[in-house]
């Protein structure tokens, strides 16, 4: 045996090595990687969980969101504030969600929930005109997905027992 065949042989070694230490370093990356994706879907649930909060907190925001779903222009200037603001935020987590979805971290049966939640609050003409007035403050993705929510709804049902 001569030195460039012991030299092979032991490239060839190394070679081998190198294979399992790969696999082991792209399985570790991936879970990573997930981990991290639910570190942030967490982080965004107890977001969207505080957002829907400040309703229940606040007596008379509740007022001001139903009074708002039925007819955003009818609103005193620091109402509409008030329930624009809370529209951005609802609009922004329901954003960061789908972003979620879409890169395969949140579930198809959780997104189909979400996207039941959107579709109940676009029924109603107030969160329609406050979106048309403030759509281009987001994503072209996210624009299509509540156009294409609000072409699809019907007629409003969540808060038809409610009175504002």
């Amino acid at each position: 045996m001569n030195w460039e065949m012991i030299g092979a042989i032991g490239q060839l070694g190394a070679a081998i090595g190198v294979v399992p230490s790969l696999i082991y370093l792209a399985i570790q990356v991936r879970d990573q990687n997930k981990e991290r994706g639910r570190a942030s879907l967490d982080l965004l649930s107890l977001q969207w969980a505080d957002l829907i909060r400040s309703i229940n907190e606040s007596p008379d925001f509740g007022l001001i969101y139903l009074r708002g779903l039925q007819s955003y222009e009818e609103l005193d200037p620091q109402s509409k504030i008030r329930f624009g603001a809370y529209l951005l935020r609802f609009c922004k987590q329901f954003e960061g969600m789908y972003f979620h979805y879409l890169d395969g971290t949140l579930r198809q049966s959780t997104w189909v929930a979400l996207e039941r939640s959107m579709a109940d609050v676009f029924a109603y003409p107030g969160a329609q005109a406050w979106w048309r007035s403030r759509k281009h403050w987001y994503t072209d993705e996210t624009c299509r997905v509540i156009d294409r929510l609000i072409a699809e709804v019907g007629k409003p049902q969540a808060y038809s027992g409610f009175t504002g």
